[in-house]
């Protein structure tokens, strides 16, 4: 974050998962108002964030700008998300889903903090630089409640339970979660990774359980147009996924 909340007295009310997920549901149900009832996925985020809510979006490079591993940025009294031209799908097809979560994100944080931000009037009730985004988002593993409730907020809209239960079903036949021992029979042998690079740059050892259940949900993260990362997140949200 720019604006220091705790500095200016105020701080991030805690949600439970039952209100964010309602929250999200909420901004779902407007765009069925417009655009007709959501049968399927995957969910038209952009749709939504300029045709649903009063947003405006576009890429520039943020990690020039801003310093660091930011993926997007927004500013509330503009009404204006940025996402970090590394994410543009026009560029980087294979990052869809990585730029639906991001923009995603963003569309949380104006769903469920803007009003930390702005009066009703929306004139900005904090003091801070004009010209800098209210909330930059970054990929760190220190993640704040702000952060932590935009990421789950991302996940509910993009992944509503309504939608993603009847294709879990689909997929494996019964309405129960899959024990490991039992995707170690279904997934074929993966390919060892020796490393990954983590949110610091640094190398560090797959979980293995990570990338099995990855690869058994790749069918449903491309049908939501998600990254696997955020599907398998879902799931074990859920409680889909049994150890």
């Amino acid at each position: 974050m720019v604006v220091d909340l705790f500095a200016q007295g105020i701080e991030v009310p805690p949600l439970s998962s039952r209100q964010i997920a309602a929250e999200a549901d909420t901004v779902l149900e407007e765009y069925a108002k417009r655009f007709g009832p959501i049968v399927k996925p995957p969910i038209e985020i952009e749709d939504v964030a300029t045709s649903v809510l009063p947003l405006t979006f576009g890429f520039s490079d943020l990690q020039s700008q801003l310093g660091g591993r930011v993926h997007g940025a927004i500013w509330f009294s503009r009404q204006h998300i940025l996402i970090d031209d590394a994410l543009n799908p026009d560029r980087f097809p294979d990052l869809l889903g990585r730029y639906h979560f991001t923009l995603g994100h963003e569309i949380a944080h104006w769903q469920l903090h803007r009003f930390l931000f702005l009066d009703e009037a929306g004139h900005a009730v904090l003091y801070g630089d004009e010209e800098m985004p209210d909330v930059i988002c970054r990929k760190d593993h220190a993640r704040p409640l702000i952060e932590r409730q935009a990421d789950e907020f991302a996940g509910c809209l993009l992944m509503p339970e309504w939608l993603l239960r009847p294709a879990w079903r689909m997929l494996t036949g019964s309405d129960d979660p899959i024990c490991d021992c039992r995707l170690r029979e279904l997934v074929p042998t993966i390919e060892p990774i020796r490393f990954l690079i983590d949110a610091d740059g640094i190398e560090v050892q797959p979980d293995p359980i990570r990338l099995m259940r990855e690869v058994f949900c790749e069918s449903l993260a491309d049908q939501f147009a998600v990254s696997d990362e955020a599907m398998r997140i879902q799931l074990e949200y859920l409680g889909l996924f049994a150890e």
